[in-house]
């Protein structure tokens, strides 16, 4: 059986130069910019893109990187501040801590002593709300 591997290697090699002979032959054959080639090409890279875009809205989806602490840790508001600088509202269990994020380095804000409801926080409709207020003012 030891024998039969240096075989079955040759043999594998040999196969497979053969397929890089033929299909250099042929493709010397074919015009680099045949309409067959871009439509192989343009729907390779349109496949490629599919992927990407459908592997992104899974990971969105299913919030693998957003959830820590078995759901117990979570980011319930942030306001940015600056480029790089940020206040964000951190759940923990049952406490709510106010902290304050730079490039460097995270400090503890502020404890919160009753923490906020869902109804005291901002809710996502807010910004549309006032921007919709600012468009109606703008229209009379």
């Amino acid at each position: 059986m030891k024998k039969l591997w240096p075989l079955i290697i040759g043999l594998g090699f040999s196969v497979s130069s053969y397929a890089a002979t033929e299909s250099a032959t042929h493709s010397l054959n074919q015009s680099p910019l045949s309409a067959l080639n871009l439509l192989q090409t343009l729907f390779g890279l349109l496949l490629v893109l599919a992927c990407i875009v459908a592997v992104a809205w899974l990971l969105k989806r299913t919030n693998r990187f957003h959830a820590a602490a078995n759901g117990k840790l979570k980011v319930i508001a942030g306001i940015p501040l600056g480029t790089r600088e940020r206040v964000i509202l951190v759940q923990i269990g049952e406490e709510q801590l106010l902290l304050g994020v730079t490039a460097q380095q995270i400090n503890t804000l502020h404890k919160l002593e009753t923490p906020l409801t869902e109804t005291e926080s901002s809710s996502p409709n807010e910004f549309a709300n006032k921007l919709r207020q600012l468009m109606q003012r703008g229209d009379t």
